[in-house]
């Protein structure tokens, strides 16, 4: 793993360097001054920055059409090299095998001073979702956007990455409803012995796990799961769990819903290097069902799971996967039944329902619906001589 967080960058552009130019071009197509890029793609528009020192444009294959994410990493100085946290996300990406619950790095190829990230494009991302849905997601919807998310977290944790900063904005959404995970940019491999120091400054605020709070440099895939519960909590309530505007807040926060911690329920919480640093006075915890108020048992279940001051006691995402909450009706949605992702703003437009259930027992033309229940029915009297 050490060995790619300093690479010299001309071996990255000299691996890349045939790949020759790109022509951008304004929503109008005048074209945009560039250089030492790649001529096989035509930039459509700008996308929502998600990175650093990072531009992410939309953009096509001369070639083929097909649309993609072009990333673009400014380097500073040319001789400090590529930044860790680009090397990071290109390295989690190369390591794992394609995965349909994680964005696909297609390629890499330098661009004047820096690089550009090419990625498979995606419409949106659940952020966008929440918080632009006409209308509360349904239970079967939050089932169906979780069991994604599980199995991609799943995916990462078989292969020994921790993300550190899963959030709805770095879950993007495809046009057919697809969630995967994406932005790799602090992820680290770990293992079991759990030797290794890490930052504690990693993950997003709001989805960053009580140790992070408290300092800790030693910690594993449990900070993934717990931004996974801080997730599942924010589909179930269509709003933050833990909104706090500040490290002290943020604690504040999560102690006001989950207790204060003492040595019996997180018995390692002494030795976090900022645990003497502040003070909290004594608060039980809220139950949950008051957090998330006209959820089922089950969920509420779930999200307990994820939800606890030990790391090691987290249910893992391959163990939440088994969960009851998933196998009980309503049962998950299929990706064809999700809300239709907008970006910028607009309101994500909700799938109709199908006005009916699956019977193995029902004429397989009563079971569809629009152009191939007709396409069917035709055949059905063509074949039996009663077509019209």
């Amino acid at each position: 793993m050490a060995s790619f967080l300093k690479p010299n960058i001309s071996r990255l552009q000299q691996r890349y360097r045939e790949t020759g130019r790109v022509t951008e071009r304004h929503r109008s197509g005048r074209p945009l001054a560039t250089s030492h890029t790649d001529d096989r793609f035509i930039v459509n528009s700008a996308l929502r920055n998600r990175m650093m020192n990072a531009t992410q444009l939309q953009a096509h294959l001369r070639e083929t059409g097909e649309t993609v994410a072009l990333k673009k990493v400014a380097l500073r100085k040319l001789e400090d090299g590529i930044p860790n946290q680009a090397l990071r996300e290109i390295k989690a990406l190369q390591e794992i095998e394609d995965n349909q619950y994680v964005v696909k790095l297609k390629n890499v190829f330098p661009h004047g001073t820096g690089f550009v990230l090419v990625f498979e494009y995606m419409l949106s991302d659940l952020s966008e979702v929440i918080r632009n849905s006409q209308r509360p997601l349904t239970e079967s919807q939050v089932k169906g956007y979780m069991m994604m998310l599980l199995k991609g977290v799943t995916f990462c944790h078989e292969n020994s990455i921790m993300h550190r900063d899963l959030k709805p904005a770095n879950l993007l959404i495809s046009s057919t409803g697809h969630l995967k995970i994406a932005d790799f940019g602090l992820a680290r491999l770990f293992s079991n012995e759990g030797e290794r120091l890490y930052s504690h400054q990693v993950a997003t605020r709001w989805y960053r796990a009580p140790e992070l709070l408290y300092g800790a440099r030693k910690y594993d895939e449990g900070v993934d799961l717990w931004a996974v519960g801080c997730i599942f909590g924010e589909l179930l309530n269509n709003s933050p769990l833990f909104p706090g505007e500040n490290d002290i807040e943020q604690l504040c926060c999560v102690l006001r819903v989950l207790g204060t911690p003492n040595q019996q329920v997180w018995p390692e919480i002494t030795e976090l290097p900022d645990y003497n640093k502040i003070t909290f006075k004594e608060n039980p915890p809220i139950p949950l069902e008051e957090i998330v108020p006209d959820t089922s048992a089950q969920a509420v279940d779930l999200l307990k799971k994820f939800l606890v001051y030990p790391s090691k006691q987290r249910i893992s995402a391959s163990q939440a996967l088994l969960h009851p909450y998933f196998f009980t009706d309503p049962l998950p949605a299929h990706h064809s039944e999700l809300p239709i992702p907008q970006r910028g703003g607009k309101r994500s437009h909700q799938r109709l329902q199908p006005p009916y259930e699956f019977s193995v027992d029902r004429p397989l033309q009563e079971s569809l619906s629009g152009p191939q229940r007709e396409t069917i029915t035709e055949e059905s009297r063509v074949r039996y001589g009663t077509a019209s």
